[in-house]
């Protein structure tokens, strides 16, 4: 049964008792009003004078935020997994639990529009990456990170679209949506510490990917965060052999939408630890835990 508002006022009063299994009981009842009680906690933080409360209710609320992020989640991998783009902004949705999806995916789609606008059915392979490379990096005026891989902001798809600068796996899936949305066949690849695509010889099921597509079918190999530069297997077993990485054949093959997201998750996991920001990091470790089962 919901609460009242006099009922939530009334917890919400006892956030300073000096019973700690009181204070524990109130918080978990005011966490179980889930996302739609948010809307109440922060208009009651704003009318509450006492800075102790009011830096409980903000907790509670985070929790409140990243329980329906890992739910979210959840549902998407029980789902299938299949919507790169819906699991790129559920991540977004960790550091911006507001985000406007909507308003994302139409700007993805306009940026996709305008690749559109320049290709045409008799361009080859190789001609299709050079207008899709001079629409997204020349046109659009999007940027590769390599210097500070690890700041956190650049990791967020969102804030890609805003900021025109993303590291190698938020550049590159923001590149891969474009070129999915033009019917491109073009497929992410967990390449260790580097994300990386690959244009094949047709599309690929989400069952193949799911069981390891093979690296036969890829033409050729793009790099995201070199301006969509062009390169062969031999330069990933090349880049393998110089980092002293055992080699295996899914670094030189596409990989399902899951194992992308996956990726994107542990590299936030990463970033937010190497700048200290711990709590972050652990939570981001809880939605990564997601992936392992």
């Amino acid at each position: 049964m919901p609460l009242s508002d006099r009922e939530i006022a009334a917890l919400i009063s006892l956030l300073d008792d000096t019973d700690v299994e009181v204070v524990q009981h109130v918080e978990e009842k005011l966490v179980s009003l889930g996302p739609d009680g948010i809307r109440i906690l922060e208009n009651a933080s704003e009318n509450i004078q006492d800075a102790e409360i009011q830096i409980r209710l903000e907790e509670i609320i985070e929790r409140i935020h990243f329980s329906n992020v890992k739910d979210l989640m959840q549902k998407w991998l029980n789902e299938g997994a299949e919507d790169i783009l819906e699991g790129a902004l559920l991540v977004c949705k960790f550091q911006y639990p507001d985000v406007d999806m909507l308003k994302f995916i139409q700007r993805i789609q306009k940026i996709a529009q305008s690749v559109w606008i320049e290709l045409n059915q008799s361009l080859t392979p190789l001609e299709e990456i050079n207008v899709l490379n001079h629409v997204f990096f020349n046109l659009h005026g999007f940027v590769g990170e390599g210097e500070h891989p690890f700041d956190p902001v650049l990791g967020y798809i969102s804030d890609v679209i805003n900021n025109k600068r993303g590291n190698s796996i938020s550049l590159g899936l923001l590149y891969l949506l474009i070129a999915q949305e033009n019917k491109l066949t073009i497929y992410g690849i967990n390449l260790p510490y580097h994300f990386i695509l690959a244009y094949t010889k047709s599309d690929l099921t989400y069952e193949e990917l799911e069981q390891g597509a093979s690296s036969d079918k890829v033409i050729f190999y793009i790099n995201p965060l070199n301006n969509g530069m062009v390169f062969s297997r031999a330069e990933i077993t090349n880049y393998l052999e110089r980092s002293k990485i055992p080699i295996k054949e899914s670094f030189y093959s596409p990989c399902h939408p899951k194992e992308i997201i996956k990726a994107l998750i542990l590299h936030q996991m990463n970033a937010y630890e190497q700048s200290g920001q711990i709590e972050k990091g652990r939570k981001m470790k809880e939605l990564y835990s997601l992936f392992l089962f």
